[in-house]
């Protein structure tokens, strides 16, 4: 945890407080210190697809593996750096491989193109997540691959439908695959948080929460949550009341009833 954001020791005029990476560091690195179904489970659930599909975990998620930034490059696949590569462990021993693609500010760093091989970003991701196997984490080849899930995280409420329609539509035009997306936001780790405090006993746990929960509001990353209902009543001998006389405003006779008052004002004022 940079603990420096939380007390605003970096400037928000610096561009290292912008970057995803630092965010994603920050919250994803902390996740690695707390039990996967305190913070990272809940979170991935809150994952949808295009078309309102949520995204369902394996039950008896056991083990976590992260890699950060990895660089993937198959043979005949896109080569890619997505943000974090997750590897979720299920009592079975089956791997559940999810891939983290997170903005922040920044938009999709690649569009597609009219070459063989996809260039849009998510394009890309999807097609090297696809080769993705067990020894990347250590592992044994022959680890059983369950699911492949690719999670597109942004600062957005809503979700950018174009940049995921995109994506999925130059996969199956460059790769002719089929594939789907999942979306979520970085406004959702708030509430998680904050449920997470209200159970956690450990000492150093909450702390972790806490810091994280502090980065977050920081950042202003948290969802509108309703206006709070009023719940004290106001009698109007609460309030005070102020009036003042009327007054009119009187204008003066005009001596000559063939004068303007423009003209009048005018002549009063150059003879004194």
């Amino acid at each position: 945890m940079t603990v420096a954001e939380i007390h605003g020791k970096i400037s928000d005029s610096n561009i290292s407080e912008r970057m995803e990476d630092l965010l994603t560091s920050d919250v994803f690195g902390c996740l690695r210190y707390l039990p996967p179904q305190t913070g990272l489970l809940p979170f991935l659930r809150t994952a949808r697809s295009v078309q309102g599909r949520e995204f369902k975990l394996t039950p008896g998620i056991s083990k976590v593996h992260s890699l950060f930034w990895p660089w993937l490059n198959f043979k005949g696949r896109s080569s890619c750096e997505p943000d974090v590569l997750l590897g979720l462990e299920d009592d079975q021993g089956r791997m559940h491989l999810v891939m983290i693609e997170a903005k922040y500010h920044s938009g999709i760093s690649s569009e597609e193109d009219e070459g063989e091989d996809p260039r849009h970003q998510l394009a890309r991701e999807l097609d090297a997540l696809r080769a993705v196997t067990g020894p990347i984490f250590g592992l044994d080849a022959a680890t059983i691959i369950g699911s492949r899930t690719l999670i597109f995280v942004t600062a957005e409420m809503a979700m950018p439908r174009a940049d995921i329609l995109a994506g999925l539509a130059e996969l199956t035009a460059k790769r002719e695959e089929k594939a789907e997306i999942f979306w979520t936001s970085w406004r959702q780790f708030p509430s998680i948080l904050e449920h997470a405090m209200t159970d956690e006993t450990d000492p150093g746990r909450h702390a972790v929460l806490e810091d994280m929960l502090a980065l977050l509001a920081r950042k202003g990353l948290f969802m509108f949550s309703g206006v709070e209902r009023v719940t004290q009543r106001f009698s109007p001998t609460d309030f005070e009341f102020y009036q003042i006389e009327r007054s009119n405003y009187l204008w003066p006779d005009i001596p000559d009833p063939g004068l303007t008052l423009r003209e009048y004002v005018y002549e009063v004022t150059a003879n004194g």
